[in-house]
């Protein structure tokens, strides 16, 4: 296809072919055409006629071009007004079509908004019926309510007595239960009396050594804990220990009032070991021992007899100890018959 320029001067085409044969000039991007260029070459030759009043070619041809600018200018500027007019038109009917579609929209949503208050009417209309009714049946069992209390004024006197009884029973009860808690304190008193004089007198109408059939190595081991240099007991009790014999229990547990700490630890390490059940009273009393590797391992001979374990701390406080020996005496009272 043939490039087509034009002039801008004249606004005519013109053809690529006839710039390249010479008869329009082209010049960076003005072109040309060969009409205007032959105009501007014979200005320049009747240029100095024009001078002198010569020919009025030059101006008449001026005025053609202005003319021809005027025409193509106003041609333009008629084209973009077109161009306009159309866009406008073009925007004013999407604005009409748009402000059709909310309408409908918004028509749309004030019935929904209206079916939604119309539901809301008929539910307020309800709930008002069945507040109503709620309010009817509320003063009916008011009613009820006001009738049976008149009828329970009458016993408000009887109630009164009534409670002044509880009362005086309660109070009686409380004194019954001060009266049975001292019983029992005494009960649980004299069982320990009497527990440790029984110990006692075992230990006192035990057979003489010579007269309960021990071997000779035992009859002087048990001579040996009469001894008084504590270490010869010590030595004693340890070697006792090894028989494992119930019928050595009593001489064992007398060495718990031994006035020296290692026999006590001793003869609590012993019982345990032998599980003498009839020690366990002993064994409490010697938690309050003055020692506390003696007090440990009285309790661990109890926790090894009984399988028991109320706690007991053998460094705790005094008054600690006190209620953990006062748990052990409540188990041996409750366990021992």
């Amino acid at each position: 296809m043939t490039d087509l320029f034009f002039c801008n001067i004249c606004d005519q085409s013109v053809p690529l072919a006839r710039m390249e044969d010479g008869e329009a000039v082209r010049h960076g991007g003005r072109v040309i055409c060969p009409t205007c260029c032959d105009a501007i070459s014979m200005s320049q030759k009747n240029q100095g006629n024009a001078k002198s009043g010569g020919s009025m070619f030059f101006p008449l041809f001026i005025g053609l071009i202005a003319c021809g600018a005027c025409v193509f200018l106003y041609l333009e500027m008629d084209k973009v007004k077109n161009d306009s007019t159309v866009h406008v038109n073009d925007a004013v009917m999407m604005l009409h079509q748009s402000l059709g579609e909310v309408q409908l929209k918004q028509e749309a949503s004030f019935a929904k908004v209206a079916d939604q208050l119309d539901s809301l009417d008929q539910s307020l209309e309800e709930g008002m019926r069945e507040s109503l009714e709620l309010t009817d049946a509320v003063d009916t069992r008011v009613g009820s309510l006001v009738t049976q209390v008149d009828q329970l004024e009458g016993l408000a006197d009887g109630q009164a007595t009534l409670q002044q009884s509880v009362r005086n029973l309660q109070a009686q009860i409380q004194v019954s239960e001060e009266g049975l808690r001292g019983v029992r304190a005494g009960q649980e008193f004299l069982r320990d009396n009497i527990a440790e004089l029984e110990r006692k007198v075992v230990i006192a109408t035990a057979a003489p050594v010579e007269a309960n059939g021990f071997s000779s190595d035992v009859k002087a081991l048990l001579g040996q804990l009469k001894d008084d240099d504590p270490l010869k007991r010590v030595s004693a009790i340890e070697k006792i220990s090894k028989f494992d014999d119930p019928a050595l229990i009593p001489y064992v547990e007398a060495l718990l009032d031994d006035n020296y700490e290692m026999n006590r630890f001793y003869a609590a390490n012993t019982l345990g070991n032998w599980n003498a059940m009839a020690s366990v009273p002993a064994l409490i009393q010697s938690l309050a021992d003055n020692f506390a590797f003696v007090r440990k391992e009285a309790n661990a001979a109890l926790v090894e007899i009984t399988k028991e374990d109320v706690g007991y701390d053998s460094k705790g406080s005094e008054k600690d100890r006190q209620k953990a020996a006062e748990r052990w005496t409540e188990w041996w009272a409750k366990n021992s018959n």
